[in-house]
């Protein structure tokens, strides 16, 4: 297009203007005269011709191309370069379709549902969208469909679908080996002696229905335990509570859980270990991994000592707060759930005071009705207790915790109290270490106190695959006795898988 015509007329200003797409253009309010027309037009060399205004012929312009050395070249190189870039990204689209057949497959029909929504007047004519007078009419319509699916997804669904309908199963085995040497009382039998437990736990569990599992752990424990000699207020291993049987198998828990109202309202119901839901604790709650003495494992006044049939709901409104609920049996020789029912509540919290992380409180209270198990002579195993426990991580690696449970006996009120902190991430040999360090004071009436002081360090030598170093040391007076201590070091190995 010939842009930038000049008119020019001896001195005369000059007038400028632009050519259209066509190449036509005009010039306005020119005063009549001789004048010189010039066009210029970008690779074109200048047209120069002498015109008389006014005028009553149209005038006509041909501009001839510049030649410019080097330009065919150029052009042709332009030319040539589009080509190949053309070529590659055909070669390139076809590369991606031939890996798109080999490596997907039409899946198999699906039904989808699909929702329709309709605008209906009184004469039954339809439309798309909202038209006065016209009714909305919501219908739902079937079509089946095929999609392309990778493969490698098919086989991952495929292999997802059979694994929902399998039962899988867990295996985790511990021992534990401590020695008992005395530091402080009259001698006792158990000074200097070395003992061992071995606990080995299979787990079931399945998906039985939408929301709906089921759980079963059949539990082996064998060896000579060290609370056998050195008998107290709590267990100085923690394996073998609230398990009445050594050197047989036994079945700790098997239940069935299912989730209610949007999966905010659980229930389960079965023999349970009620400790997996009241009084838990971040850092101070598995026995199999975080500390051996059963003190800083459990409240001792939540006095469960055996599991048992039972149920428990767990609600949870999505807000930071837990309720719970729960009953069991707690004597596994009365013949009748009402001479042994054990009832808990608790309500948990999700805080970060203070600009912290997260942290757990937990408010939980019990009442037990039946008299104490004959097979485990424990006074704190009936009547009501309440108690807390707390865990708050201060950083990202150091977690303190805390738990109080108070209630009453025949001659006065028990106590336990218990406290520490956990160190992960940071100061260990391995990434997946921890260390950790607690303090446990149990007083009950009439039958005894107990102090202790436990540490360990974990290490993590392999996914499945735990080794850990503890000592304690345990000061015991029972009614009656005086005070007894012993310096207790151990060593727990642990696989799980």
């Amino acid at each position: 297009m010939a842009n930038m015509p000049n008119m020019r007329a001896g001195s005369m200003p000059v007038t400028t203007g632009n050519s259209g797409a066509d190449g036509a253009f005009s010039l306005t309010q020119v005063p009549a005269g001789q004048y010189v027309l010039q066009v210029d037009a970008p690779g074109f060399e200048r047209s120069s011709q002498q015109i008389t205004v006014p005028s009553s012929q149209a005038i006509a312009v041909t501009l001839e191309a510049l030649e410019l050395p080097g330009a065919e070249s150029v052009t042709t190189s332009l030319a040539a370069s589009d080509n190949q870039a053309l070529l590659a990204r055909v070669a390139a689209l076809e590369k991606r379709l031939a890996e798109l057949e080999s490596t997907t497959v039409l899946s198999e029909p699906e039904t989808r549902v699909k929702k329709i929504e309709t605008y209906v007047d009184k004469n039954s004519n339809q439309y798309d969208q909202p038209t006065p007078g016209a009714k909305k009419v919501v219908q739902y319509q079937r079509e089946r469909v095929y999609r392309r699916q990778n493969i490698a997804g098919k086989i991952e669904e495929a292999l997802s679908g059979e694994k929902e309908k399998s039962v899988q199963v867990g295996v985790s085995a511990a021992t534990a080996v401590q020695a008992a040497v005395q530091t402080r009382g009259p001698a006792q039998f158990a000074d200097g002696h070395a003992y061992e437990l071995s606990s080995a736990d299979i787990t079931f569990a399945a998906k039985v229905a939408q929301n709906t599992v089921f759980f079963a752990d059949v539990v082996g424990i064998t060896g000579p335990p060290i609370d056998q000699e050195v008998g107290g207020v709590a267990l100085l291993n923690s394996f073998n509570s609230r398990l009445v049987r050594q050197n047989q198998i036994d079945l700790r828990e098997a239940w069935v859980r299912t989730e209610l109202f949007k999966q905010r309202f659980a229930v389960s119901a079965g023999r349970l270990d009620l400790t997996n839901y009241f009084d838990r604790n971040m850092v101070a709650n598995d026995e199999f991994t975080q500390f051996l003495s059963d003190a800083l494992v459990n409240n001792g006044a939540l006095g469960l000592v055996v599991n048992g049939v039972g149920a428990v709901g767990v609600y949870d409104p999505k807000n930071g707060l837990l309720f719970k609920g729960g009953i069991q049996q707690s004597n596994l020789l009365t013949t009748n759930l009402s001479q042994s029912l054990f009832s808990l509540g608790e309500i948990d919290y999700v805080a970060r005071p203070f600009s912290l992380p997260e942290g757990n409180y937990r408010f939980w209270g019990r009442y037990a009705n039946a008299s104490t198990n004959p097979l485990i002579d424990r006074p704190q195993a009936h009547g009501g207790a309440a108690g807390v426990s707390i865990d708050q991580k201060i950083t990202d690696h150091f977690t303190v915790f805390g738990r109080y449970g108070y209630g009453r006996v025949d001659l006065g009120r028990m106590n336990f109290s218990s406290g520490g902190f956990q160190v992960q991430k940071r100061f260990v040999v391995n990434p997946g270490d921890t260390w950790a360090f607690g303090y446990a004071k149990s007083n009950i009436p009439t039958f005894g106190s107990q102090n202790l002081v436990e540490g360990y360090y974990n290490f993590r030598l392999s996914e499945r695959l735990r080794l850990s170093f503890h000592l304690a040391h345990d000061v015991e007076r029972l009614a009656g006795a005086k005070p007894v201590g012993y310096f207790v070091p151990g060593m727990r190995f642990q696989v799980a898988f």
